[in-house]
C-alpha cells in the first residue's frame, strides 16, 4: 500500500487562466474585475492590516450580518469561507459519503468533479443542451445514490443561465434528501428579467445552498473570500467542520466595505454591459459564433484549435482562456475588460485570426 491515497494520485491539477509575465500585457483569462477592488475596500484593507497580529473573527459575524441584511436573511443562514471553493469542500465533507453520487453538468467548472472525487464520491455527468444546463436531463439522472447536484448560474464557461420559472419547477421536484448547490459566482452581472432571485429558493426549499464570491464583481480575488446562503439547519453542520480562523481579518473588512460601495458596483456593472456590446459587435463583424452571456465573459467558438490561438494572443500581450480543459477544444472565454482592453483584444483577435 502506498503512502498517498489512490484517490489523490488520480486527481488532476486545476488549470487556471494564465497570468502574463509582461507587465504591459492584459489579462482577460480569469474573469477578474478590470477596475481592481473598490477604493473603500482598499481603505478597509489598509486599516485592517494594522491589526494583523490579532486572530480574525472565527465566525466572520460582522460580514455575515451585513450579508444577511443585504439578502433579508438571518446571520445564521450565512457562512463565509476562504473563497466559495472552500465552502464547496465543506459541503461535500458534511453531506457526501463515499460512493454517493454528485450530478454535474458536463463542460462546467472542474472543481465540482475534483471535490466529489476527493471525498470518494462518484461524479455523474449530464450533457449540456446547446450550451445550456439541461434541467430535464439532470432530473432524469437522479437515483437513490444521488446526494449532491451542482448547478452554475450563470454557467461557466458559456455564460448561459437558468431562468427562474425553470429552476423553480426543477427544485420543487428534487427529493429533499438530495442537496442542490447553486454556484452563483457571476450572478451579480446577470441582468435578464427572468434571472432567479436565489434567496426565494432558500426560503421555499429545505435542500438548497447558494454560493457566491467576492472574487469577481467585487474585485477581491486575491483575498480569497466567498460565502454560502441556506437555511440555518444546512449552515450549522458547515460550522462544525470549518477550520479555525479560515478567513483572515483584512479580507473580512475589505469584503464588508466592498459590499457597501454601491457607486463602484454600479460602475462595474455598467462597464460590463457596455463591454459585452463592444465584443458582440466585433465578433459579429468577424462572423464568429458566440453565446450571449449573463456573466462578465463571453464564450467564443473559433472553429479552430483554441490552445494555439491563445498562445499567439499571449505573444501579442493578450491573455484569454482556452477552453480545452472544459471540453471545448475550439472555444475560448474572454473576460470583459475596460473599453481600452476590449479594443486591444479585438485588434489582436483580427490579427491572429
Amino acid at each position: 500500500m502506498g503512502l498517498i491515497r489512490e484517490t489523490v494520485n488520480q486527481l488532476k491539477d486545476y488549470v487556471p487562466g494564465k497570468t502574463p509575465s509582461d507587465p504591459k500585457a492584459i489579462k482577460l483569462s480569469s474573469n477578474e474585475n478590470p477596475f481592481g477592488p473598490s477604493p473603500k475596500a482598499i481603505d478597509a484593507l489598509k486599516k485592517a492590516a494594522g491589526h494583523s497580529q490579532v486572530y480574525p473573527d472565527q465566525r466572520s459575524l460582522s460580514l455575515r450580518e451585513a450579508l444577511g441584511r443585504s439578502f433579508g436573511l438571518p446571520d445564521d443562514s450565512v457562512i463565509v469561507g476562504n473563497g466559495s471553493d472552500e465552502i464547496m469542500l465543506m459541503i461535500a465533507t458534511a453531506f457526501l459519503s463515499a460512493g454517493e453520487e454528485a450530478l454535474i453538468s458536463r463542460n462546467s467548472f472542474s472543481l465540482y468533479e475534483f471535490i466529489t472525487r476527493l471525498l470518494d464520491g462518484r461524479p455523474v455527468f449530464v450533457p449540456l443542451n446547446n450550451n445550456h444546463q439541461d434541467l430535464g436531463a439532470i432530473a432524469a439522472a437522479i437515483t437513490t445514490k444521488t446526494k449532491l447536484i451542482f448547478l452554475t448560474n450563470p454557467h461557466n464557461p458559456t455564460g448561459t443561465y437558468l431562468p427562474a420559472t425553470e429552476l423553480d419547477a426543477f427544485l420543487a421536484n428534487v427529493p429533499q434528501e438530495v442537496l442542490v448547490v447553486i454556484d452563483e459566482a457571476y450572478a451579480e452581472f446577470a441582468t435578464a428579467a427572468d434571472f432567479p432571485k436565489s434567496v426565494e429558493f432558500i426560503r421555499r426549499q429545505p435542500n438548497v445552498i447558494v454560493l457566491r464570491t467576492f472574487s469577481k464583481y467585487y474585485g477581491l480575488a486575491g483575498l480569497r473570500i466567498g460565502y454560502g446562503l441556506a437555511r440555518p439547519e444546512l449552515i450549522a453542520p458547515l460550522f462544525k467542520i470549518k477550520l479555525p480562523f479560515n478567513v483572515n481579518h483584512p479580507a473580512q473588512a475589505a469584503a464588508e466595505a466592498a459590499l457597501a460601495d454601491k457607486r463602484f458596483l454600479e460602475k462595474t456593472l455598467r462597464n460590463n454591459l457596455d463591454g459585452k456590446k463592444q465584443l458582440y459587435s466585433a465578433l459579429d463583424s468577424l462572423g464568429l459564433k458566440y453565446t450571449k452571456s449573463e456573466a462578465n465573459f463571453v464564450f467564443v467558438d473559433l472553429k479552430k484549435p483554441a490552445a494555439h490561438f491563445c498562445e499567439e494572443m499571449m505573444r501579442r500581450g493578450v491573455s484569454v482562456r482556452p477552453l480545452t480543459s472544459f471540453g471545448f477544444p475550439e472555444a475560448i472565454r474572454v473576460s470583459i475588460g475596460t473599453k481600452e482592453q476590449n479594443a486591444r483584444f479585438i485588434s489582436q483577435l483580427k490579427t491572429v485570426l
